[in-house]
C-alpha cells in the first residue's frame, strides 16, 4: 500500500523485543532480538510551556512515525539513527494505528 507521508520521513530504525525462549537446561529465557532493521520514520520533538502556579514549564513530548506495515509494540526498544547518523535509543509507549503509519509516543532515558 502506498504511504503518501513516507516522503517525510528522514530517520531509519531498528527495533529490539524481548522474546521468551527456553536455554539447553529448560530454563525460561528472556532474549533481546531484533524484528525490524532499516525501517524508515520520522522522529518528532515539540515543546509546550505552561504555567503551574505562576512559574513556566517546558514540557517536551517527543513521537514516532512509521509506515503501518511495521509491528510496533508496547514497551520496545527502538534504535533510531538520526538524518546526520546520530543514534537515539528510545522505547515504544502508546501507539495509535491510522491508515497509513503508526503514532506512537516515546520516552526516552539512560535505561531504554
Amino acid at each position: 500500500m502506498y504511504n503518501p507521508y513516507e516522503r517525510m520521513y528522514d530517520a531509519k530504525m531498528d527495533v529490539y523485543r524481548y522474546i521468551s525462549g527456553e536455554d539447553d537446561d529448560g530454563f525460561e529465557t528472556n532474549k533481546e532480538s531484533k524484528v525490524i532493521e532499516g525501517a524508515k520514520c520520522r522522529y518528532s520533538i515539540s515543546s509546550q510551556t505552561t504555567a503551574d502556579n505562576g512559574v513556566p514549564v517546558i514540557v517536551s513530548t517527543a513521537q514516532l512515525f512509521c509506515g503501518i506495515e511495521h509491528d510496533m509494540k508496547l514497551g520496545d526498544k527502538v534504535v533510531i539513527a538520526l538524518r546526520k547518523g546520530d543514534p537515539v535509543t528510545v522505547k515504544l509507549g502508546e501507539c495509535h494505528p491510522y491508515r497509513f503509519q503508526w503514532q506512537c509516543k516515546i520516552e526516552k532515558d539512560g535505561k531504554a
